[in-house]
């Protein structure tokens, strides 16, 4: 089984190589935004009772101690929101968003570079697809009127297997792309929600 492979991929010309960069490469992005995520903790985004009384009554000390504990990303940035508050850095809102901020830029990390596999991988397929069908067709050209349909069909389906090898790399790191977004999307839409709140609880 794994000959057959290795002869494919042998079959597939020079652009097999980058296509097979290109795999390593988006496998490697992919398994670092999973482990990332999950070190993240994407969760606790709500100003949970115990903080949301200290923050009523302006005690940003004991708020910070309620929050010590807390390892969730939501806890972490209200955290880190208020030691940039109690520092003197502008409004408790705007030290909010420059930590959500940054918890948003992590979670992007990475996305681009899975998005540009996804772009190119199908690209390199086709281009070693064209280049291929070029030089079958120069040999079918060279045995000029004894053209055999064998000859034919082996070249076009050699020349062909850069474009499956390209979309069997570009599909998944596409769906994976989406995924990821639509995480972030969805933490960025609690983040805005936890600001809202976080500021009704300040105006009380």
């Amino acid at each position: 089984m794994n000959s057959t492979w290795l002869d494919l991929l042998f079959r597939g010309g020079v652009l097999m190589i980058p296509i097979v960069l290109c795999s390593i490469i988006g496998l490697a992005l992919i398994l670092d935004r999973f482990n990332t995520y999950r070190k993240l903790k994407l969760d606790g985004f709500a100003v949970e009772g115990s903080v949301r009384q200290a923050l009523g009554r302006g005690d940003i000390p004991a708020a910070l101690g309620y929050l010590r504990d807390d390892e969730r990303a939501g806890g972490l940035v209200l955290a880190e929101a208020l030691e940039r508050f109690s520092e003197g850095s502008g409004s408790l809102q705007g030290s909010f968003a420059l930590s959500a901020g940054e918890l948003i830029r992590k979670m992007e990390v990475s996305l681009r570079g899975i998005a540009t596999v996804a772009a190119l991988a199908p690209l390199l397929g086709l281009l070693g697809t064209v280049i291929g069908m070029i030089r079958a067709f120069m040999v079918i050209e060279g045995q000029g009127t004894n053209v055999s349909p064998s000859l034919l069909a082996g070249g076009i389906w050699e020349a062909l297997l850069t474009t499956a090898a390209g979309l069997t790399v570009a599909i998944p790191c596409l769906m994976f792309h989406n995924l990821f977004q639509g995480r972030i999307e969805r933490v960025e839409g609690e983040l805005s929600r936890m600001a809202t709140e976080l500021e009704d609880v300040v105006r009380t």
